[in-house]
């Protein structure tokens, strides 16, 4: 029921509760009073009525103001106390929603260093790994080189070895190639006991075919030296390698023609 038709029955209730009231007292009133002579002014009597009337309104108007001042204390308070509820449901919303701010700030924050934390420990991760990575490369790259380094000592090792086999099996075959030639020489040269215990020193020039291309005196027995250079003008061609190594030891020969 609103405030206002409440106020109404209220008002209702106090000007039947004064009706009732005049009622009792008309009906229990004393004897009444004896009857006025007939020459009595009526103003009187009327003066009384409208006396009760008055004081009739007057408390009415007394109660109903009451009964008003009193429904609005009561809607006052009533008002009142739903401001008050609806300012403490305001403040307690108002404290929720910033503990639930501060919740979710608190979560956003964890979440921040969660995240955080998650990336340095990727990146402390990464860098552990391409650290790891350069120093296996780095480790391969020094293993590689030293076993080229060792490779390669052991090639030159084996090319010099090579070599040294080499010269020496060319040496061998300009040393075989030079007796043959002496034989060759000697197999032209006049035997003559005169050249016995004379030496003569030439140096012949070979084409790659053993083709005699110069014949030089370098010194020694006169009539030794002219025969030997004799005998290789008439062998024309003289024994030479194939191998180009050991050509090029016998293509510019010095040799020396003894008889014994």
């Amino acid at each position: 029921m609103s405030p206002e038709a409440l106020s109404v029955y209220k008002s209702l209730g106090v000007h039947a509760v004064i009706a009732l009231m005049l009622l009792i007292s008309v009906s229990f009133s004393p004897d009444p009073l004896p009857a006025a002579p007939s020459n009595a002014p009526m103003i009187e009597a009327t003066f009384i009525d409208a006396q009760a009337i008055a004081d009739q309104k007057r408390a009415q108007a007394q109660a109903e103001a009451q009964a008003r001042a009193e429904e609005q204390e009561r809607e006052r308070k009533a008002q009142e106390a739903a401001e008050q509820k609806r300012q403490k449901a305001l403040a307690e919303r108002r404290a929720r929603e910033k503990r639930e701010a501060e919740t979710a700030e608190r979560q956003r924050q964890q979440e921040l260093k969660r995240l955080a934390a998650q990336k340095e420990k990727e990146r402390k991760e990464r860098e552990a790994r391409e650290k790891a990575e350069a120093e296996r490369k780095k480790k391969e790259a020094q293993q590689k080189a030293e076993m080229e380094r060792i490779m390669q000592e052991q090639l030159a090792q084996e090319q010099a070895a090579q070599q040294q086999r080499r010269r020496q099996q060319v040496m061998t075959e300009v040393e075989r190639y030079q007796a043959l030639i002496q034989q060759t020489i000697k197999r032209y040269l006049i035997d003559d006991d005169s050249y016995n215990g004379k030496t003569c020193r030439i140096n012949i020039r070979l084409a790659t075919t053993g083709y005699v291309t110069s014949i030089r005196v370098l010194g020694g027995d006169d009539a030794l030296c002219r025969a030997a250079e004799s005998a290789v003008r008439r062998a024309e061609e003289l024994p030479v390698s194939d191998a180009p190594d050991v050509y090029e030891q016998l293509k510019d020969i010095t040799l020396k023609v003894e008889m014994q």
